[in-house]
């Protein structure tokens, strides 16, 4: 199959790089040559109220606005540049205008023959709203899709041969698109997967394109760094939806098209590095990257934005709660909802009546906590909810839970913090604190319930069909097969569950088996990373199942097997770690059974 070509002539006569200063509707636009006419044809208030032209808009913010118009009988895309100034009007001085940028990028891509969206024209002076906005008309990409979204409709063809050959030729096209880029000195700083769009251009004949170019870094050859840092951020998405033979796949084309590109601009270089030292600096960069963003939407769920929202309720409680969610999950039906602040907060006006007799259904009611789960009605939703407010046990404890965070907030910022890593876990809705000074009195978390839900130590004891049947085997297979990348996931992102055990391993049904972490505040950051944490965790998941029928020592030794096998790790790598379980283990059971002692000589019970 014949790939694209890299640029492809469109528009209004010749696709002339460089651009001409005219007045159209009583403002000055700098445009390329050729679309005089279409400038001239579009009433000057149009632009001050794209709404009432019919024009379609397909992305909105605080700082810009996209618009989809149709021009002359051509489709075009309008992006609106919010012109107010920032950091008390130091940002003028600072920085060039965001729209200018993208304008400059876009014509430093068609000089170079780097496939990107080709802009058109662009002016600095629309007023509308009260506000000063800058205008970036470019043309339209159509038929065409994100990255992502595209390569998730490659990857569900259901015939394996089409998959596998669309698949390589997608990778094929963007290794050496991003290798042309690289090698002519054009770096995307924010080259994530929804900032390349991939065009049909023909049956099965697919152009990957740069968009949103006012974040690319042109006219400077890329050091090893930057070619290893940019990669990075393309693959913090792909590490997650693409198997690992792809993704080298990709590195490999990628070298390639670079040596073949190395001569045709002054900005190419070679790659100091060979094909497994980048390897290697990748998966260490896109770890970094990783953290930085996780650190990032970690800030994002503390304050009011467009994902979550700051609540003040009557009776001096204060929260935040979560109104959307960008990225929505089967198994949770409140990841697919918006929710407005004002519901949340007529729903919660009266918090602890949720946890009172009749309010729900009471899960624990002990010295530690209270766990009740109810069902929450959000403009015309039933959402089933977990809500859990903390106590204290002793006078000690109770000392220690009056200074901030509380129990509460530590697992609202736990919980996203596992989200926002890619570690599934029951979903935090609200979180709700009322403080006498700086004093936490009171706090409450209301998680997400997710119907048909069981714990795995639940379901490991009152299987479907007993462990030992084939139906138990292939069940138990199954759950290994989860809960192996599931618990090293967890390890990996840098966490540890201080009461890892089964029953606090949640598995969900439908709409196909998963697991999910619950009892979020007894998980803690564990950087930096030590095999202690590992041990720890494995003992307390060993002992919680040890005695369940049909769970046999070939079980555990799969499981663990499974657990240590990695690239480039010995073979035999499971042996000591299973040596320093069964120590840990041994000391975890008399631990145990001097803890009931205590207990029965005290509370006169275990």
């Amino acid at each position: 199959m014949r790939p694209a070509p890299a640029t492809t002539p469109a528009g209004p006569g010749t696709p002339c790089v460089d651009s001409v200063a005219s007045l159209a509707g009583g403002r000055i636009w700098r445009h390329r040559p050729g679309y005089e006419r279409l400038l001239a044809e579009v009433p000057g208030e149009a632009w001050t109220d794209p709404g009432a032209q019919g024009w379609q808009c397909v992305k909105q913010n605080s700082r810009r606005e996209v618009w989809r118009a149709r021009l002359r009988g051509g489709v075009y895309y309008l992006k609106y540049f919010d012109q107010r100034n920032r950091w008390g009007g130091l940002e003028r001085w600072l920085r060039r205008p965001a729209c200018v940028v993208e304008w400059d990028g876009g014509l430093y891509a068609l000089r170079h023959g780097i496939a990107a969206a080709l802009p058109v024209a662009y002016t600095l002076d629309v007023r509308r709203g009260g506000r000063r906005w800058a205008v970036l008309v470019t043309e339209a990409l159509e038929p065409a899709l994100p990255l992502h979204e595209f390569w998730q409709q490659l990857r569900g063809d259901d015939d394996p041969r089409r998959r596998a050959a669309d698949t390589a030729q997608l990778i094929e096209q963007l290794a050496e698109l991003i290798a042309r880029a690289h090698q002519a000195g054009f770096e995307h700083l924010d080259m994530h997967a929804a900032n390349l769009l991939v065009q049909t251009v023909a049956p099965r004949c697919y152009r990957p394109v740069f968009v949103d170019l006012q974040s690319a870094r042109r006219g400077v050859p890329l050091s090893d760094a930057a070619v290893v840092r940019n990669l990075a951020q393309l693959n913090q998405w792909f590490r997650r939806h693409a198997t690992i033979g792809d993704r080298l796949r990709f590195l490999r084309a990628y070298l390639r098209w670079r040596h073949e590109f190395e001569v045709l601009s002054p900005h190419g270089r070679p790659l100091g590095v060979d094909f497994r030292a980048l390897v290697q600096r990748l998966a260490r960069q896109a770890a970094r990257h990783a953290d930085h963003l996780g650190a990032q939407r970690d800030r994002r769920s503390r304050r009011d934005g467009r994902y979550f929202a700051r609540l003040r309720l009557p009776g001096g409680w204060r929260g935040v709660a979560m109104t959307r969610c960008k990225h929505a999950s089967a198994e949770s039906k409140a990841s697919q909802l918006e929710l407005r602040p004002d519901t949340w907060a007529r729903v919660l006006r009266d918090p602890l009546r949720l946890l009172a007799p009749g309010g729900g259904r009471t899960c624990k009611d002990s010295h530690s906590a209270t766990v009740c789960r109810t069902v929450l009605e959000l403009d015309g939703t039933a959402l089933g909810v977990i809500i859990k407010r903390p106590r204290a046990r002793t006078l000690w404890r109770r000392l220690v839970q009056l200074w901030p965070p509380s129990r509460s907030a530590r697992g609202w910022r736990i919980g996203h913090a596992l989200l926002h890593r890619d570690v599934a876990t029951a979903r935090p809705l609200v979180l709700l604190e009322r403080r006498v000074g700086p004093f936490v009195a009171d706090s409450l978390l209301i998680t997400e319930a997710l119907p048909d839900a069981i714990d795995l130590e639940s379901l490991l004891r009152r299987p479907p069909q007993p462990l030992t049947s084939p139906g138990g085997r292939a069940l138990k297979q199954h759950l290994t097969a989860l809960l192996v990348p599931h618990l090293r996931r967890l390890l990996d992102r840098g966490f540890i569950h201080r009461d890892c055990k089964a029953s606090n391993l949640l598995v969900v049904p439908e709409p196909a088996l998963k697991l999910l972490w619950i009892d979020l505040d007894g998980i803690r950051r564990a950087r930096p990373w030590t095999r202690d944490g590992t041990v720890r965790a494995l003992t307390r998941l060993h002992v919680s199942l040890l005695d369940v029928p049909g769970l046999t020592r070939t079980d555990r030794l799969r499981f663990l097997r499974a657990f240590t096998a990695r690239f480039g790790a010995p073979v035999d790598a499971w042996r000591s770690l299973w040596r320093a379980v069964a120590a840990a283990a041994a000391r975890k059971l008399r631990q145990q059974r001097r803890r009931r002692a205590w207990k029965v000589r005290h509370y006169g019970r275990a």
